[in-house]
């Protein structure tokens, strides 16, 4: 070997060590650091000789010597050397992220989250080079209590240029935008939003009635039900999905984009690279659509009375507000949180329903006492039913539309969980589908039981804290109330009047197949009838 192989060894050696305890170190300036020391040192042999080619030849296995060396050691370093090798977990997820990114790839990644925790039998898994899912209730309030640092996962906001409310991580931004987006779900708001909601399942009720009993997708009809309110509650536009009049191929755009967006989430190389890459295909069209809807929004100013007259407005503590990249930004974030979160879980409840008859038929008695007590089915007569609750809290635990949960950092001084310390600058995750189903908080944690919540079996929720469905702290989904709302005035008006089966072309194979975690859930289509009650 020599002189300069030796170099690039020792440069090696040097970059390794100087980068390995930086927590998140820019993509951009390694990268042109890199290239400027290739240029530094090209120039440098070009100048001691006259041969072009061979200098090129000569450069190009110093390159490789290089990055061979470099990242020889980053694997050693990751695998035994790691803060976080005493941990449990597969060599392959502490090696590289691709692990994770190939379990969104696939839609299962909160299903491999829960089978490695099963596997290690372990609370606290290593699932990524500096991450860790922890599933211990002890981890909820440790982790997303107070400002707590968001977990790099989020660095995805990236990809449009511009970040919203879920993927902001910078809390002197995020905090203001938080308080104007939680202006828009205060209690009086829902006065205005209430009818349109009512107005909209009720046209859904419509639909389902001149199915005639025949076989339908209702995973369909429940997203064009949801993007109707979703496109009114928040835009001020008659979508006219539940009228047949239209853009069927919007939703088919926010699934690729969702696909899309957690694979490239779990590689945050790849995040600070995109912008400056063409954008793909699914991602212009998903969000140039929201971008429309956006700006026929702003036509209107703040008179009309919706989510966006809130964004639109300043914050009334900073006065600060979101600039047109934000709120494109924040417009995308309401189309997938405003509809895909929604649809699935009423779905898969719905599912239950049709399997379930002896729940079905509790729950039809319930709301039928109510019409009988001269009540109609409202937002707000539904809101205090009872059993209706329970089997909506029941779906929201079983059927999360964020399986994984949400990704958080460790503070710098890091932070004892269920008796372990965890170092700082860690992503870590509470994954919802492995807490939300284990069995020392929910007894028989994968049955559909919804006397847990109405306190006829006292020892189905042993631990509450537990039950984070929407998520916990300044990071849960501030649209909560609205998807409550919408959830249960659905279930209660479809029930009342029908009975739910399953189809003759539902098939549980290909239902559970088609059940992919993307870092948002997606769900196969739900062949059912729904049957006049007489």
């Amino acid at each position: 070997m020599d002189v300069a192989m030796a170099t690039a060894v020792a440069v090696a050696i040097a970059a390794q060590l100087y980068i390995s305890p930086i927590p998140e170190i820019s993509t951009i300036k390694v990268l042109n650091t890199y290239f400027f020391a290739n240029a530094i040192v090209l120039t440098s042999i070009l100048l001691s000789s006259s041969k072009i080619i061979p200098s090129f030849a000569r450069i190009i296995i110093l390159n490789i010597i290089f990055l061979l060396t470099f990242i020889t050691l980053t694997l050693i370093r990751r695998l035994y050397f790691s803060p976080l090798s005493s941990f449990p977990g597969p060599k392959l997820a502490a090696l590289s992220n691709l692990y994770k990114a190939n379990a969104y790839r696939t839609g299962r990644g909160a299903k491999v989250l829960l089978e490695l925790h099963k596997k290690y039998n372990s609370d606290i898994v290593r699932v990524g080079p500096n991450e860790l899912s922890i599933r211990n209730v002890d981890a909820v309030e440790k982790i997303y209590k107070g400002k707590y640092p968001r977990g790099t996962f989020y660095e995805v906001g990236a990809i449009n240029g511009a970040y919203n409310l879920n993927t902001q991580r910078n809390y002197d931004i995020h905090t203001p935008w938080r308080r104007i987006w939680e202006r828009a779900f205060v209690s009086y708001e829902f006065k205005d939003y209430n009818p349109r909601v009512e107005y909209h399942v009720s046209k859904f009720i419509e639909v389902i009635r001149k199915t005639d009993g025949k076989e339908v997708n209702v995973e369909k009809l429940l997203e064009n039900l949801v993007f109707d309110i979703m496109a009114d509650l928040s835009f001020a536009h008659d979508a006219g999905m539940q009228d047949g009049k239209g853009d069927n191929e919007y939703m088919g755009f926010t699934h690729k984009y969702m696909f899309a967006v957690g694979v490239i989430a779990a590689l945050r190389p790849l995040c600070q690279l995109l912008p400056l890459l063409p954008e793909a295909a699914d991602v212009k069209d998903f969000r140039v659509r929201g971008e429309v809807l956006l700006a026929n929004r702003q036509k209107l100013g703040t008179s009309r009375k919706d989510i966006f007259s809130h964004l639109l407005s300043p914050d009334p503590i900073s006065s600060k507000i979101l600039n047109q990249k934000d709120l494109n930004s924040n417009a995308n974030l309401i189309v997938v949180a405003g509809s895909d979160t929604t649809i699935s879980t009423t779905t898969q409840i719905l599912r239950i329903l049709a399997k379930e008859k002896r729940v079905l038929k509790k729950l039809q008695d319930e709301i039928d006492r109510v019409v009988r007590e001269g009540k109609e089915l409202t937002v707000q007569t539904t809101t205090n039913s009872s059993y209706l609750n329970a089997v909506v809290n029941e779906g929201l635990r079983l059927c999360n539309p964020l399986p994984t949960g949400v990704y958080a950092g460790t503070y710098p001084q890091g932070v004892t969980v269920a008796g372990s310390f965890i170092p700082g600058n860690v992503q870590v995750m509470v994954p919802h589908l492995a807490l939300m189903t284990d069995e020392r908080y929910f007894p028989k944690g994968w049955e559909f039981i919804p006397e847990r919540w109405t306190g006829e079996w006292s020892e189905g929720v042993r631990e509450r804290r537990a039950f984070i469905p929407f998520g916990y702290g300044v990071h849960s989904c501030v649209g909560k109330q609205l998807a409550l709302n919408e959830m249960r005035l659905t279930i209660a008006m479809v029930v009342r009047e029908f009975d739910v089966m399953l189809g003759e072309s539902y098939d549980e194979e290909r239902w559970e197949a088609e059940w992919k975690d993307h870092a948002v859930l997606q769900i196969g289509k739900l062949w059912v009838h729904f049957v006049k009650r007489r």
